[in-house]
């Protein structure tokens, strides 16, 4: 074919770049990448048009992020999406890998593990922000596609379990520097306290101070209406301008217990911890109304106390109005009526007494509240609360991954007490420097791996990894996690047994989280098993996801039991006829 001729085919050389540009724009970013690569006018065309780069950030990145990353962009739109790709790239590739290195460890993960992500996560101002937006995604698109059944990696058990333990790190990292910069400041607001907890417990979620003081703020603007309201039905003396404080606390209580009716539950957990969502779901704990209203007062002019003991929390206002008469009051967090303080046990007078806030005092107090109410359950949140032991300094734990992090600070309280702003968002080098020295101050915790022992099923076995069983003694399911063709190696009473240790045991997480030890003469079957959800932070090292009927055994997991998929189809076919 001559020259002449493959013009004359080739349409689209002929096209205007504004054409071009607008069919480009319904294209993916590989196929645009390639179509530049094909000569140069395509190449200079789609290097250059920002416009069309800034529609794909749109389209590729969340909005959340493309908000950051708008309001700190020079304009280079390819630059930046390459820049989010990449990190895309480097988070998935290295948790994926997790697995395989992590699969026979005994202990936890530990900072020195997960080094490589927080390389990649303070490579400039917005790393931090994309790595933990990614490591947050995985979990929760982990999460649909596990109520579907489906196993697509890297939305698996275990790559959430991992992902989690990513986040654990990153998070609590950033948070340690947060809380002693604003201790530092003595900016540590009770609102701001709490708001830490939640984010401490719950890492695959952002709980951002800026909702909070947006919330707070609307309950702000609702109280100074009602004061309006209150004031034009019944007018101050002539002359008299100053609101009062008790003005604005009989406002609060109106607009928190009257207009928005939220009620006060005992359970302290993370919808009943969260101001954001108790002031949208109308139901919390008293440590957030109290909260609530320590800011908003504070906001309002007003100083209330809020004062917290290991079991005991409440809000001390002071009505100095009559220099003659000073009288303490507290504030009930059931109703806002105002009480006189000799009403509290601690107090034998009316007199302002020594107690003041402390916000390690009240970070305390939320956690022993979140146990108490979480009391036996064993997740992934609640291994992040007792974590907070280390972050406070009263774990005698040698593991502590955080045990030197205050001794850092404090000698470097210079870098923590600079003006500059610290964000998650965009995170400044400053901080990020103080990161990776945290990252490595432990020598790397010594390591010990279980025995890998390879177990071909055995026509003893009746039942198979995976499966969910249930007690016939002692009435409780459970998922079974490995087993032994005899007994003879575990000190355990068989006294009971028709077979004593000549049979099978199998190694199960029961519903109430314990690990046990059961012989098979005591197991059965469930020919119609469910999902059980609050086992899984328990078993996501080990399985994938459950199918319908069983839990499937990850890759690593099928090394050690490489012959328990038959076992669990045959099961499953049972059922299925039985059905």
């Amino acid at each position: 074919m001559d020259e002449g001729k493959e013009n004359i085919n080739c349409y689209i050389t002929e096209l205007p770049d504004e054409i071009i540009a607008v069919i480009l724009n319904y294209s993916s970013c590989n196929d645009i990448v390639s179509f530049g690569l094909t000569c140069k006018r395509f190449y200079n065309l789609t290097i250059h048009d920002q416009y069309l780069w800034k529609s794909k950030c749109i389209e590729t990145l969340p909005p959340s992020i493309f908000k950051t990353v708008e309001k700190h962009s020079d304009g280079n739109w390819l630059n930046e999406l390459k820049k989010y790709n990449k990190v895309n790239k480097d988070v998935i590739s290295e948790l994926m890998s997790m697995s395989s290195k992590f699969y026979w460890r005994m202990n936890q993960l530990s900072l020195e593990d997960v080094k490589e992500f927080f390389k990649i996560a303070t490579n400039d101002q917005l790393s931090y922000f994309y790595t933990i937006h990614i490591l947050q995604d995985v979990v929760q698109q982990g999460i649909k596609y596990l109520e579907q059944y489906v196993c697509e990696r890297p939305y698996t058990l275990t790559d959430m379990h991992y992902a989690k333990g990513v986040l654990r790190f990153l998070f609590h990292t950033y948070l340690t520097i947060k809380w002693v910069k604003l201790q530092m400041a003595q900016e540590l607001m009770p609102e701001v306290v709490l708001n830490f907890f939640v984010q401490w417990i719950d890492p695959a979620n952002l709980y951002l101070d800026e909702i909070v003081n947006d919330a707070l703020n609307d309950i702000v603007e609702n109280v100074k209406d009602a004061i309006r309201e209150a004031r034009a039905r019944k007018p101050p003396p002539p002359g008299w301008k100053k609101v009062t404080d008790k003005e604005v606390l009989t406002a609060m209580s109106q607009v928190l217990y009257g207009q928005r009716r939220i009620a006060i539950t005992p359970a302290a957990d993370l919808n009943t911890l969260n101001i954001v969502k108790v002031l949208k779901n109308k139901c919390g704990n008293a440590i957030v109304m109290a909260a609530i209203y320590q800011a908003v007062a504070r906001k309002c002019g007003v100083k209330l106390e809020l004062i917290a003991f290991p079991n005991h929390l409440f809000l001390e206002w002071l009505d100095d109005t009559d220099p003659h008469n000073v009288l303490l009051f507290t504030i009930s967090l059931e109703t806002g009526e105002l009480q006189p303080k000799r009403r509290c046990p601690f107090s034998s007078s009316t007199q302002r007494s020594n107690y003041s806030y402390c916000p390690d005092s009240l970070l305390q107090y939320v956690y022993s509240s979140y146990l108490i109410t979480m009391g036996a359950i064993r997740n992934w949140n609640t291994q992040n609360a007792l974590h907070l032991l280390n972050f406070l300094g009263t774990s005698q734990n040698h593991q502590n991954p955080y045990k030197n992090f205050f001794a850092y600070l404090i000698e470097h309280q210079d870098l923590c007490a600079t003006n500059t702003n610290l964000s998650i968002k965009y995170l400044d080098a400053v901080y990020r420097q103080i990161i990776i020295a945290l990252s490595t101050l432990n020598k790397p915790v010594e390591s010990a791996n279980h025995n890998f022992v390879f177990k071909k099923h055995d026509n003893n076995v009746l039942y198979a990894v995976g499966m969910i069983c249930y007690h016939k003694k002692y009435d409780y399911i459970c998922i079974i996690r490995g087993w032994d063709l005899t007994g003879d190696h575990v000190h355990i009473p068989v006294d009971d047994l028709y077979f004593g240790r000549k049979q099978p045991f199998y190694r199960v997480t029961a519903a109430d989280q314990s690990e046990r030890y059961v012989a098979q003469e005591n197991l059965i079957e469930l020919t119609h098993p469910s999902r059980l959800y609050h086992l899984e932070d328990q078993i996501s090292k080990e399985f994938s996801h459950f199918d319908g009927f069983a839990y499937v055994l990850n890759d690593e997991k099928k090394i050690e039991y490489p012959t328990e998929a038959p076992i669990i189809e045959m099961y499953r076919s049972r059922s299925l006829i039985k059905h």
